[in-house]
């Protein structure tokens, strides 16, 4: 993810919009697992939280790895390893 590769860079915003793009990508992707289209980005996470194929507590995760994008470095690359383990969660339901 280019969002790991930023952390360090004093840009968050930069990285904050790699990781909402992630987020809006695995969004996607469970929409489609599930099999239900996916009409806008507008409480996306939350209808994610109730679908069978997801990763658990995916709401509670993506809301608190956006919580912790901020100046400190070390709280950003908390955030960005949540968002990988989702990353890492969704391949597994998807089998890639």
């Amino acid at each position: 993810m280019f969002a790991e590769d930023n952390v360090d860079k004093d840009d968050i915003s930069y990285v904050a919009g790699h990781c909402f793009r992630t987020i809006s990508c695995l969004n996607q992707v469970l929409f489609a697992v599930n099999e239900v289209y996916c009409i806008n980005e507008k409480k996306a996470v939350a209808m994610v939280d109730d679908f069978h194929g997801k990763p658990e507590n995916y709401k509670q995760k993506v809301d608190a790895a956006f919580s912790k994008l901020s100046s400190s470095q070390q709280s950003t690359r908390e955030a960005v390893e949540i968002i990988r383990k989702l990353v890492t969660k969704t391949k597994k339901i998807v089998n890639v």
